[in-house]
């Protein structure tokens, strides 16, 4: 294998190689593409293992005041006068992953504006395909492999105090063991080279010798490598019989692609660009600058992991160094993108831009090297630490966990801290029946439940990633991140257990209507289940549920808009500023009720519904407050479920429940098919909604 790049080979090359050369570089971007993604639910797996409890807050808001949840949030300087009685080192180690996190949902980003650039479709559900259930497989307990970079059985037992002997790429909690690997996935250039007993195996040079359209890739040692062999293949000049000059660059540009931002782009609720030096898309530039462009953002990339850009042309590394400012998040903009509130709704310190901008000058090595001291004192503590060490007892949750200093001031119709810290006990200990003993088939199968809603939510994520970088209609859905986590901390917090992706989700019947929650199922042909949601339909966000009838959550959802969520609501034409329609004083039903979407998007958020969703404040379109709308009822009718819109309305008010709202919809559904039939009686909430957090 050749150990250095000869200029020859990138500059005069065969204008009959470029199909070769183009094969290479469609399948580089993809797997950048795949590393990235691949990092994303390994981080935050560990991330949600570390235990503590957070509060829900809005502006203006004080729905959940008083209220504590489990799982840690970011935080606004760690350790200084939180309520909460969290560990100080816990709230500053998931600040840390959680910078990290964020930083590698931009590289995916920047990965896939590069793919479309070069007019290659990114793909997001290769490592979870839909025909294994969405499952992670590459996180296998026993498997040794980095996707297309590494397998550490390679390696040395240790390099840079790193111990690579016995290493495995698996789900885990946070401790040293797992912190090593996230050391070893950032390694900089010099450490991944210096760790293999093999070097000749790795770090191939390109172009690639004898490579052929679908072979595979080499192995490339390192993701900055990686990015490296992509600029230089990006780097190939061709000459053909008459002299003619051209690069491959110019041949793939796609001046007018899609591309796609949600860091950079600009909004009233996110009123400046996180970062205010680095473009973070490429279009509509001539070949030479978007060239540049492509440039920067990989190096962007591979600054913010490894600590330094790549070469150039060839140019030599600069080695290890601190993020360059041009690569870092400005904290005057995270601050008003990503405000922070008291449980009262009353502005506090920003705990986002805290946790982003206080680490943003440190690669992700530095981070995870400084975590790892903190491991080694031991005074980081995790979910499966607090089951087992320190709540030892059957009931390890009690209502006081769950009480904040103002529990008692909440006017909102919540499940009381008893009844939620009774449903996370039984969950994790549920007992045979007039027996003390466990009823360990029933604990097993509420592990698996959550591990399927684990999966079900990351899925969301990813089959809308797979159309949201070829249809500019696909909006991204933001609030998935968000209860992605919530699905992932929670498995951890209610078991102490690791949240299983390799546990795919249940399959899916074509022409079946499935439901969206406990006791609501409108289809006449399944048994109605007072547990909770078809199992088939596990999401957590509008623009990744997948028919009629799944929607669930709390946002206050137009009829037809399927690509944002807001709790700021507009009305539709003809109705009066005070929401009610001329001539029949009742309001108008511009609104989508909760499980009774008339279609894909059209729908609320998170599946099941916790039993604390409450509709929040909202505004008309002249931004008055608004206390009342209406929402519009659909049946479904027939084995394709056809839509059928009901001359019925469901009104609802701020402070509503959401599941309250729903089960109205849903009767008034069973009313209209059959008029003298008796109602159905509302089930009492079920365990699994009611330990689940209202989504956010």
């Amino acid at each position: 294998m050749k150990t250095k790049a000869d200029p020859k080979d990138l500059f005069d090359r065969p204008l009959s190689l470029f199909e070769v050369d183009k094969a290479a570089v469609e399948a580089i971007v993809q797997q950048a593409v795949n590393v990235e993604l691949f990092t994303i639910p390994l981080y935050m797996t560990s991330l949600y293992s570390i235990q503590g409890v957070h509060q829900i807050t809005g502006k203006n808001s004080d729905l959940y005041q008083g209220r504590l949840w489990p799982g840690l949030a970011p935080t606004f300087r760690p350790g200084t006068g939180s309520s909460l009685n969290n560990i100080p080192e816990n709230e500053k180690a998931f600040n840390t992953i959680f910078s990290v996190f964020i930083e590698e949902m931009l590289h995916l980003q920047l990965a896939s504006n590069v793919a479309t650039a070069l007019g290659i479709v990114p793909q997001f559900t290769q490592l979870s395909p839909a025909s294994g259930n969405y499952a992670w497989t590459c996180y296998s307990p026993d498997s040794t492999v980095i996707p297309g970079i590494i397998d550490f059985k390679d390696c040395k037992p240790e390099s840079n105090g790193v111990k690579y002997a016995g290493m495995k790429v698996k789900l885990d909690e946070l401790n040293l063991s797992q912190n090593d690997l996230f050391l070893a996935i950032e390694a900089p250039e010099e450490e991944a080279k210096a760790r293999v007993k093999n070097p000749e195996k790795y770090f191939p040079i390109a172009p690639f010798g004898n490579w052929e359209k679908g072979d595979p890739l080499p192995m490339f040692g390192s993701i900055g490598h990686m990015y490296q062999c992509l600029w230089d293949y990006l780097d190939i000049t061709y000459k053909d019989d008459e002299g003619s000059v051209t690069t491959l660059w110019e041949k793939m540009y796609s001046p007018a692609s899609i591309q796609q931002d949600i860091f950079n782009t600009v909004s009233s609720s996110h009123p400046y660009k996180e970062f205010q030096k680095l473009e973070t898309t490429i279009s509509g530039w001539l070949p030479e600058k978007a060239k540049e462009l492509v440039f920067k953002l990989i190096c962007g990339i591979t600054d913010q992991g490894e600590g330094s850009g790549i070469r150039k042309n060839i140019r030599p590394s600069i080695g290890l160094q601190a993020v360059d400012p041009v690569n870092q998040a400005s904290d005057e903009a995270l601050k008003a993108d990503y405000p922070s509130y008291t449980d009262a709704g009353t502005p506090a310190p920003s705990s986002h831009a805290y946790a982003r901008f206080d680490n943003g000058a440190q690669d992700h090595y530095e981070r995870f090297e400084e975590i790892r001291d903190d491991l080694k004192s031991g005074k980081i503590i995790t979910w499966p630490t607090w089951h087992s060490q320190i709540r030892k007892d059957a009931n390890k949750w009690t209502a006081k966990d769950l009480m904040g200093v103002d529990y008692d001031k909440n006017k909102h119709p919540l499940p009381s801290a008893e009844d939620i810290a009774g449903a996370l006990n039984r969950l994790n200990n549920p007992l045979l029946k007039d027996s003390q003993n466990l009823d360990t088939a029933k604990r097993d199968a509420n592990y698996k439940q959550f591990c399927e809603v684990a999966t079900g939510a990351i899925a969301g994520i990813t089959t809308v990633l797979d159309q949201y970088w070829q249809d500019t209609s696909v909006g991204f859905p933001y609030p998935s991140m968000g209860g992605s986590g919530d699905r992932l901390m929670m498995c951890w917090a209610v078991f102490g257990q690791l949240p299983d992706l390799s546990v795919g989700v249940q399959p899916r019947v074509a022409n079946t209507l499935y439901h969206a929650c406990q006791g609501m199922n409108l289809n006449q042909d399944a048994p109605v289940d007072n547990n909770c949601a078809s199992a088939e339909v596990y999401h957590n966000c509008k623009g990744s549920n997948s028919c009629k009838a799944e929607g669930g959550c709390g946002f206050v959802q137009l009829v037809g808009e399927s690509k944002s969520c807001s709790q700021s609501v507009r009305l539709v034409q003809g109705v009066g500023a005070d929401g009610v329609q001329a001539g029949c004083g009742l309001p108008a039903p511009p609104y989508s009720a909760p499980a009774d979407n008339m279609c894909k998007s059209f729908g609320g958020c998170a599946v099941p519904i916790s039993a604390s969703q409450i509709y929040p404040p909202f505004t008309d379109q002249q931004g008055k407050p608004a206390t009342v709308g209406a929402m519009e009822l659909n049946d479904f009718e027939g084995p394709k479920h056809s839509t059928t819109k009901l001359p019925g309305r469901v009104i609802f008010e701020y402070g509503d429940l959401v599941y309250d709202v729903a089960w109205d919809a849903y009767t008034k559904v069973l009313q209209s098919r059959n008029p003298d039939a008796p109602e159905p009686v509302k089930p009492q909430p079920s365990d699994i909604r009611l330990a689940f957090p209202p989504s956010t």
